[in-house]
C-alpha cells in the first residue's frame, strides 16, 4: 500500500512539472507573438518616417549608442546617413519580419526588405538583422545590418 501511495505522489508531481513546462512554453510563444506585433508597428513607423523624409524621427528610432554595421556609429551619424538617403530620393521601404528571438527587453529580428526611390523604383532588396532594445518603454534599434541581394 505504501508503494502505491509513493508511486501516486511521484506521478502527480511529474504530471504537475510537465504541465508547468507546457504552460511556460505557451506563455513564451504568446509573449513572442505580442512582441512581434509591437515590432511590426515599429517597422511601419520606420517606413512612414522614411516616406515622409523625416531623418530626425528615423534617428530617434535608434538608441543613442546604436550602430548600423559596419560603419555608422551613434544616433547623430545615423540621422546624417538617413538625410543623405532622403536627399537621394530614397524614401520608400518595405520590411517583413521572418524570425524573432528574445524577451521583453531585448529582441533580435531577422527579416527581408526593399528600399526604393520616391517614384517606386526599387534600389535595393535584401535581408536584414536588427537588435531591438527597450528604452523607456519603447523599442529602439541597438544594432542594424543589411545584406543586399546579389544581382543575378
Amino acid at each position: 500500500m505504501m508503494r502505491f501511495i509513493t508511486m501516486l505522489v511521484v506521478l502527480i508531481f511529474i504530471s504537475g512539472c510537465e504541465q508547468k513546462t507546457k504552460e511556460k512554453e505557451l506563455n513564451i510563444e504568446t509573449d513572442l507573438l505580442t512582441l512581434e506585433k509591437e515590432i511590426e508597428l515599429r517597422l511601419r513607423e520606420y517606413e512612414n518616417h522614411l516616406h515622409n523624409g523625416d531623418s530626425i524621427a528615423l534617428g530617434d528610432m535608434y538608441m543613442m549608442d546604436a550602430e548600423i554595421i559596419p560603419s555608422t556609429v551613434g544616433r547623430k551619424n545615423i540621422i546624417n546617413a538617413f538625410g543623405n538617403m532622403i536627399r537621394d530620393s530614397i524614401t520608400g521601404s518595405r520590411f517583413k519580419t521572418t524570425q524573432l528571438w528574445g524577451n521583453d527587453q531585448l529582441l533580435v529580428e531577422d527579416g527581408t526588405g526593399t528600399w526604393s526611390h520616391a517614384n517606386g523604383t526599387v534600389v535595393g532588396r535584401g535581408r536584414y538583422l536588427l537588435v531591438w532594445k527597450k528604452d523607456d518603454g519603447k523599442w529602439k534599434i541597438l544594432r542594424d545590418t543589411w545584406f543586399p541581394e546579389k544581382e543575378k
